[in-house]
């Protein structure tokens, strides 16, 4: 027993190293021991070891199970095409740091301009897929998605017994479209943005904004390597109001290397640079640093870290006040 043992042993390591896979599967039969999906090399190689002629061979994977799955279309995805109904994750990620992606996250920072202050920014929201015509699965699909999003993103004063001083809401609809590393979006967006009836009324004097806009978005996404993304977007309000104007713009890059044991997690950062003619054209820049781990079949991720911000604040009701600021939070994308 022990010879026939040690014979396909030597064969199993035989088909390892001529198919450079692992094998798949490793069964007895009546007639021998065998492996399937072989090739004729492995067959003759086995032959030579003195197995039984009528050994039957078992199928090899394609694939390693030990490969590290990136950005590119997963394992649990299937290469044929067709529609799915409220599908299981995106075609096209929100941005790591962006300051008005629908999710759900907690910011608490410091702000080191003429408001200084401890303050906490807070977004409640999220946003699904509705229908896919595309590949299955979470992670990596192709295809084109119909997405629906919404939030409202809050700024508590922590010195203020954790007052309201401004919400944003923002709801919106989009049509998304993955192919190998290109990823591209369409669709509308909605924003408006309300003072906290408790800055009011520390702040009588206060001229309330009806800071809102109705806006077109259309954006591209290249997923440059495993670990590097790239992107940018541009809206245009068809409807503003309160100061608001048309143009809107948004780039960023992010960086988040494949991690080899999905529980422990990895690193990641990320930037993105605002740009609304609102301000006239001046930039704000996001940049946060920490780990985040992903869910290996929903595609979900869970990230914790640093933020700092500097340009104009992100709470439209204040959408003219520089603001710099530097904090911790965490981040949680669907």
């Amino acid at each position: 027993m022990s010879r026939w043992i040690c014979k396909l042993a030597v064969g199993v390591v035989l088909a390892f190293l001529l198919n450079g896979t692992a094998p798949s599967k490793l069964c007895a039969q009546e007639d021998g021991f065998g492996l399937h999906g072989a090739n004729d090399q492995v067959i003759s190689d086995l032959a030579s070891l003195g197995l039984p002629e009528n050994s039957t061979l078992i199928e090899v994977s394609d694939r390693s199970p030990f490969q590290v799955a990136g950005h590119h279309p997963s394992s649990t995805s299937s290469d044929s095409r067709q529609w799915h109904l409220l599908p299981d994750g995106l075609l096209w990620d929100p941005y790591l740091a962006g300051p008005h992606e629908s999710r759900m996250s907690l910011v608490i920072h410091q702000r080191t301009d003429d408001h200084q202050g401890y303050f906490w920014d807070s977004t409640l929201g999220g946003r699904v897929g509705l229908l896919r015509y595309g590949t299955d699965g979470s992670r990596g699909a192709q295809g084109w998605q119909w997405d629906l999003e919404g939030g409202v993103i809050t700024r508590l004063n922590l010195e203020e017994a954790e007052d309201v001083e401004s919400m944003d809401f923002r709801f919106g609809t989009l049509i998304t479209m993955a192919d190998g590393p290109w990823s591209a979006k369409f669709g509308y967006f909605h924003i408006s943005s309300h003072v906290g009836d408790e800055y009011l009324l520390r702040n009588p004097t206060h001229v309330r904004v009806n800071y809102v806009t109705e806006s077109l978005i259309t954006g591209v996404s290249y997923q440059k390597s495993d670990a590097l993304r790239l992107y940018g977007e541009a809206a245009l309000a068809v409807k503003a109001s309160g100061g608001a104007k048309p143009w809107q713009f948004q780039t960023g890059a992010e960086f988040i290397p494949p991690v080899t044991v999905a529980k422990k997690g990895g690193p990641f950062a990320a930037m993105n640079i605002d740009i609304r003619e609102a301000v006239g054209f001046h930039p704000t820049f996001t940049l946060q640093t920490g780990w985040q781990w992903q869910g290996q079949q929903s595609g979900r991720r869970f990230r914790a870290g640093f933020q700092y911000l500097n340009g104009y604040t992100p709470q439209f009701s204040f959408f003219e006040d520089k603001e710099q600021s530097i904090g911790t939070g965490i981040w949680f994308d669907y």
